[in-house]
């Protein structure tokens, strides 16, 4: 006798599990912030070469010191300078008195105050060429340039 109520096995068109389906997300969305990263890398990159070939008094130099001196230690390497005047064929930088050990911890210097003290910048300039300038930032030494707009740089002032 045939029953009146026989189960049929169906199988489902789309055999994605719940797990499949959250692990796709969180890889499109770790893909996501990577690629913001990287266009806001370009684009900072894109601006340094903008901000080198015209300088202005206030601009802030980033540097990366093991390309500049062979007698620096490895553990503190990157640096800031400042530029204090510019003239027709040079500029007049000073340089910051703190190494610091990784890219991150300048930016949190500046986020911090710490450019707005009176003696964060040593008080005799060092003049460089336009050239030499534009040789740094092609070998990296000068890894990234930004301008104060407003005197603030990652929100809080640059000088007093």
């Amino acid at each position: 006798m045939p029953h009146a109520f026989e189960t049929q096995h169906r199988t489902p068109k789309l055999s994605l599990s719940i797990n499949k389906l959250v692990l796709l997300i969180c890889l499109l969305v770790v893909f996501y912030f990577g690629y913001e990263r990287y266009a806001s890398h370009k684009t900072e990159q894109i601006e340094s070469s903008v901000l080198i070939s015209s300088p202005k008094v206030n601009d802030i130099y980033f540097l990366d010191f093991r390309l500049l001196s062979d007698e620096l230690e490895q553990k503190n390497k990157y640096k800031l300078a400042k530029v204090v005047r510019v003239s027709d064929d040079n500029l007049a930088i000073v340089y910051g008195r703190v190494f610091y050990q990784w890219q991150y911890s300048v930016v949190n210097s500046i986020q911090y105050g710490d450019l707005s003290n009176d003696d964060y910048f040593m008080l005799i300039p060092e003049y460089i060429t336009f050239s030499k300038i534009k040789e740094m930032k092609e070998n990296g030494a000068i890894y990234l340039i930004k301008r104060p707009v407003g005197n603030k740089l990652y929100g809080n002032f640059v000088s007093l």
